[in-house]
C-alpha cells in the first residue's frame, strides 16, 4: 500500500511534468511552433491523463484487494462470522474500553456436542451448512454490541462488552441454548444440534484476553464432562 501511494503521489505527477516539459521544449525549438506546440501539448496531456487514470485504477484495485484480504484474514468462510483472530482482537479492544469504563466483559465459549456424527452421516457439505445456520442463529440471539465468532472446528465464542454484572453474560448463554432448541432443516434433513456452553466475566483492569478465553473454555469443558 505504501508503494502504491508513492507511485500515485510522487511518480505519477513527476511523469506528467516530464511529459509536458518535454513537449514544450520540443515545440519551442521549431521554427513555426503554433500548430506543433498545441499538437504536442494535446498529445502530452492525453498521455498524462492516461497515465493518471491507469495509476488511479491500480491504486483503487490494490486497495480493494487489500481490504478483501484483510477481511478474509479475520472472517470464517463457512459461516461468514469472525474467526479466532477476530474474536481475540475484539476481546482485547473490549478489555481496553473496560479499563476506562469499569464495566464488565463477558466471554461465552460454545462447543457443539458430537458434531462429527453430522459430518460422518450426512457429509461435510451438510455439516458446513449446519455450522452456518447455527452461527446465524447465534448472531440473531445476542445483543447488537456482542460479537459472535467461529473459534475453530465446531467451537463458537461470543464476546460481550459493557456488562452491568456477571448475570448479564449468563443471559446471553441462555439465549444461545434456546437458539439450539429448534431443529435445523438442511438439504431436506431435519437436524438437531446440542452444545456445551461455558462463560466467564472479567474486567480490563484485572484480566487479559487469553485468561478470559481459557476460563470460559475450562467452564465449557467442565459442563461437557457432566453430560
Amino acid at each position: 500500500m505504501i508503494a502504491r501511494r508513492i507511485l500515485f503521489f510522487v511518480a505519477v505527477p513527476s511523469c506528467i511534468a516530464v511529459l509536458l516539459a518535454s513537449a514544450w521544449l520540443f515545440v519551442d525549438s521549431q521554427p513555426q511552433p503554433s500548430v506543433l506546440r498545441w499538437s504536442a501539448v494535446l498529445v502530452s496531456v492525453a498521455a498524462s491523463l492516461l497515465l493518471l487514470c491507469s495509476s488511479i485504477a491500480v491504486l483503487w484495485t490494490g486497495g480493494r484487494q487489500e481490504a478483501e484480504l484483510a477481511r478474509a484474514a479475520r472472517h470464517d468462510p463457512v459461516t461468514g462470522l469472525g474467526n479466532r483472530l477476530q474474536a481475540v482482537s475484539r476481546l482485547e479492544e473490549t478489555l481496553e474500553r473496560s479499563r476506562h469504563t469499569g464495566r464488565a466483559v463477558g466471554v461465552v465459549f460454545c462447543d457443539l456436542d458430537d458434531f462429527k456424527v453430522v459430518n460422518d452421516v450426512y457429509g461435510h457439505t451438510v455439516g458446513d451448512r449446519l455450522l452456518a445456520a447455527i452461527g446465524a442463529r447465534f448472531a440473531d440471539s445476542v445483543r447488537p454490541t456482542d460479537t459472535v465468532a467461529r473459534y475453530g472446528g465446531d467451537e463458537f465464542v461470543v464476546v460481550c462488552p459493557e456488562l452491568r454484572d456477571g448475570s448479564d453474560v449468563g443471559l446471553v448463554a441462555d439465549r444461545l441454548e434456546i437458539a439450539m432448541e429448534r431443529p435445523f432443516v438442511i438439504g431436506g434433513h431435519s437436524l438437531t444440534a446440542k452444545a456445551s456452553i461455558g462463560f466467564t466475566v472479567g474486567y480490563g483492569t484485572r484480566n487479559n484476553a487469553e485468561e478470559l478465553l481459557t476460563r470460559a473454555d475450562a467452564e465449557m469443558y467442565r459442563i461437557k464432562m457432566q453430560l
